[in-house]
């Protein structure tokens, strides 16, 4: 499995953007943690998801499961997917 994490930044006039709400804190936080649990699971850190309004974007790979607007919560319950198996 692997995670793609959208760290795309943006600038003006439209500086809304993954990269620019916390998309890199994600995917480090992403990172030691599946290190940590000793998963079997990548991370890859992307640009553009085509969803910059609704970042950080998260995209679980084979099954395409989107998260938007992670936040450390969503990391957690990312994370309880990841071990159990329950997406």
């Amino acid at each position: 499995m692997k995670l793609l994490v959208c760290t795309h930044k943006r600038y003006a006039p439209n500086p809304h953007s993954c990269g620019n709400s916390g998309g890199l804190d994600i995917a480090a936080r992403l990172e030691a943690a599946i290190h940590l649990a000793g998963l079997n699971v990548s991370v890859e850190r992307t640009a553009c998801m085509s969803k910059c309004a609704n970042g950080p974007n998260v995209k679980l790979l084979p099954d395409g499961t989107v998260w938007e607007r992670v936040d450390l919560r969503t990391v957690d319950e990312i994370l309880d997917i990841l071990k159990h198996g329950n997406h």
